[in-house]
């Protein structure tokens, strides 16, 4: 007998997969009708072809949802049909589902509102919410493949702590979400999955590595989702489509049960966090989950509860440059308008050149430890080809092998100092504030683009380094994009190859109208604190302009 070929084994996955879409929601001319009335945005055009009682449903932040479900408006089969609804359309269109179980959701909910009828009050703090989970999330009954066609078809046993915990809430699961091969790419695409496109204009990418569950938040498929950070995963894909997103420090929020590449790969930990429409949605479940003691059962996670943080004047230190790859206009933009917005409510701003170069080195010898080896040897198993995405990140020259164990603990001590010169330049920036006090946090770009053309150049010099440094940074959009105000940088000459490819693929009509987001950062373990810290950004941009 004639063994499969890894074509063959996708195209399996795949036709299985969307076989799980219920018949009534299959559309195959969607995505061409979507371009022939004119639209690239995909909640926009779904909004506008839509029941509009099903569109206010997935318009709720999750937050109002549970007010609704918790009182009656609305009941869990309602929201669930909305959802499941919603996002088998953006999937057909953006190509955002790894895994499908939207009949299991819908019984799910039924029982639900049985247990509301009967008792009259609901299960737990997520009665009825539908919830998201990136392709990691291990589920009874389904797939991890982490976008190897080898890794499909060996459905998991047991599910991860958190889906367990959330869904002892009372969550409502019905789809997992797609991801790059070995989750290691800043764009979301693998043989086994193919590409997943941008929610908000779908020429572009999602961005990765959660890319997936970022697309389907944001055109409107999910209220709230799940995804990882490595270098950049949850930040990325939020960056691109204008989400609130968390990326905790290191062990707040539990890994167990949840399949990755590198797993054993502890000098740069990959983290959980949330990703959602809504700030106030974010603090919600993070608050939700950092009380939920997993600590009693994954030895890994900080026995630290979630702790309220009152803020008042603060102390920001503003990073626009790195030295080697200069942010796109509106990003800047967005620095000088954040900038001047929290100046005018009487915070203390100051411009901070973060040392940040010989992080990234490192950080690279982290990604590349192995040479690829993880990668080339799972792709061995069904002969895929190495996706081209993800080859730079996890590869050097030509020649280059992977590091000894004494080259590996040389890494480790090198991480080792750059966390400890992180902390001596924090204290040291009370000496560029008028107050006298360190910065409370830093500002920053998550990335030097908004969302780019498949392929396109990447670097993740504002991105990563706060990996290695376990640092939490929560994601907040504060300007959009204009090709009036945002025109080339035609006077900057660039640092370096890479800087020159990513100042070319600036395109201000493209960009035109898309959301910019920047990142908080905090030292570790404030996770609190710049969730807090956003909060006090949004309401002084909102006072400013009346929006975000």
């Amino acid at each position: 007998m004639t063994a499969k070929s890894w074509k063959d084994i996708a195209l399996q996955k795949q036709t299985a997969r969307n076989s799980c879409i219920p018949a009534k929601w299959v559309n195959g001319s969607l995505k061409q009708d979507m371009e022939t009335a004119g639209y690239t945005n995909t909640r926009e055009y779904l909004d506008s072809i839509l029941d509009p009682e099903e569109t206010s449903i997935v318009n709720l932040t999750m937050v109002s949802l549970i007010s609704k479900i918790s009182s009656g408006e609305l009941s869990s089969v309602q929201v669930a049909e909305a959802y499941c609804h919603r996002a088998m359309l953006v999937h057909q269109i953006l190509n955002c589902c790894s895994e499908i179980f939207v009949d299991k959701a819908l019984e799910k909910a039924q029982e639900l509102d049985e247990y509301y009828k009967k008792y009259g009050k609901v299960v737990g703090p997520l009665h009825g919410v539908p919830i998201s989970l990136k392709d990691q999330f291990d589920i009874p009954g389904l797939d991890s493949s982490l976008g190897y066609v080898s890794l499909t078809g060996k459905p998991k046993t047991e599910i991860s702590l958190l889906a367990g915990f959330l869904e002892k809430a009372g969550a409502v699961f019905y789809v997992k979400t797609t991801v790059p091969m070995a989750m290691m790419a800043p764009e979301t695409v693998s043989n086994v999955n193919g590409y997943t496109f941008n929610s908000l204009n779908n020429k572009l990418t999602c961005g990765g590595s959660s890319g997936g569950e970022g697309a389907l938040i944001a055109a409107g498929g999910s209220p709230m989702g799940f995804g990882t950070d490595l270098g950049g995963s949850i930040r990325i894909p939020a960056s691109f489509q204008g989400l609130y997103a968390l990326k905790p420090s290191t062990n707040r929020f539990s890994y167990l049960r949840i399949s990755n590449s590198y797993s054993g790969q502890g000098a740069i930990p990959s983290v959980v966090g949330p990703m959602a429409r809504s700030l106030q949605d974010i603090e919600y479940i993070a608050k939700l989950v950092l009380n939920g003691g997993l600590w009693e059962t994954d030895p890994k996670v900080l026995p630290i509860p979630f702790r309220e943080i009152e803020m008042s004047k603060l102390v920001i230190g503003i990073w626009k440059f790195d030295g080697k790859i200069l942010p796109h206009p509106p990003l800047l933009r967005a620095l000088h308008e954040t900038s001047a917005a929290l100046k005018a409510h009487g915070h203390e701003v100051v411009e901070i050149d973060f040392p940040s170069l010989q992080i990234i080195e490192v950080a690279d010898r982290v990604y590349k430890a192995d040479e690829g080896r993880e990668v080339f040897e799972e792709c061995k198993v069904s002969g895929e080809p190495i996706v081209p995405a993800v080859k730079p990140l996890i590869t050097s020259t030509p020649g280059h092998q992977p590091l000894s164990v004494n080259e590996w603990w040389d890494v480790d001590n090198q991480s080792y100092v750059c966390k400890q010169q992180f902390l001596k330049f924090w204290s040291e920036t009370a000496g560029l504030t008028n107050s006298g006090r360190p910065i409370d946090a830093i500002i920053c770009p998550v990335w030097p683009s908004g969302a780019f053309l498949p392929g396109g150049p990447a670097a993740m010099n504002y991105s990563c380094p706060f990996n290695l440094l376990e640092s939490p940074c929560a994601v907040l959009p504060v300007a959009t994009a204009s090709k009036t105000l945002d025109p080339v940088n035609t006077g900057y000459v660039p640092f370096d190859e890479t800087d020159m490819l990513i100042q070319k693929a600036y395109d201000p009509e493209l960009q035109d109208g898309l959301p910019v987001c920047l990142q908080v950062v905090g030292k570790k373990l404030d996770d609190e604190k710049v969730l807090a810290i956003a909060s006090v950004v949004k309401s002084c941009l909102v006072a400013d302009r009346g929006r975000f």
